[in-house]
């Protein structure tokens, strides 16, 4: 779930603060800038999926066991 959080951030937050900062400062521009908001999110998405890659992630050597029913009831999947 904080994996979802972290990459909605990302992606919406640079939006968010400059609607923020001119909803504050009351600024009447007209022009907004997208291309700089867009490249702003680009870059933090990229570097939190990098982040997301090496940290936070199971080790390789982690064994998969897939959910299964046993005695009639539904095991959840496993990391071991």
């Amino acid at each position: 779930m904080i994996k979802k959080i972290i990459l909605l951030l990302a992606i919406v937050g640079p939006f968010g603060l400059y609607y923020l900062y001119s909803w504050l400062l009351k600024l009447e521009k007209k022009k907004i800038p997208i291309a700089k908001l867009v490249i702003t999110s680009a870059v933090l998405l990229l570097i939190a999926l990098g982040f997301l890659r090496f940290y936070g992630g199971f080790d390789p050597k982690t064994k998969y066991s897939p959910a299964k029913y046993e005695d009639g009831e539904l095991k959840p999947a496993e990391n071991k």
